[in-house]
């Protein structure tokens, strides 16, 4: 099933027709603060699951390698990870240092969102629309 703009302007259409004016819901459009956590709501989501999947990706080079030993309990942290990448055969050692290098950036930028978040929201402001962020707890 495909979507475009006409059929939803359709279905929109048809709606409008079925409902009295008064009885159809408002959206408030969202003012730059909202904008703003938004934004920075999505980036935190993009960054842990960019984390996750660098650690997904390091994980299967152990299995790769035979050492199936290694849990993914034991990626969790930088000095964890760079014990266990170390018994690695040689042959998967780059790879998993580039990964390496990937979690280095992705952590170090979920920590300036959250450090530049805390500085942000010393207003308690509540939010219109409910999303899973940790970034934004708010009320």
């Amino acid at each position: 099933m495909k979507k475009t703009d006409k059929e939803d302007s359709l279905k929109i259409a048809r709606l409008i027709q079925r409902h009295p004016i008064e009885e159809l819901p408002t959206v408030p459009i969202p003012n730059d603060e909202e904008e703003d956590n938004r934004r920075l709501c999505t980036e935190q989501e993009n960054w842990t699951r960019k984390l996750t999947q660098s650690k997904n990706r390091l994980h299967s080079l152990f299995t790769q390698a035979g050492l199936t030993h290694i849990t993914k309990k034991h990626l969790r942290t930088k000095a964890n990870r760079e014990i266990s990448v170390a018994l690695l055969p040689s042959r998967y050692q780059k790879e998993a240092e580039r990964i390496l290098k990937v979690l280095d950036l992705v952590e170090q930028n979920l920590k300036l969102i959250r450090k530049g978040n805390s500085r942000s929201s010393t207003k308690k402001t509540k939010p219109m629309f409910r999303r899973s962020c940790l970034c934004l707890e708010l009320e």
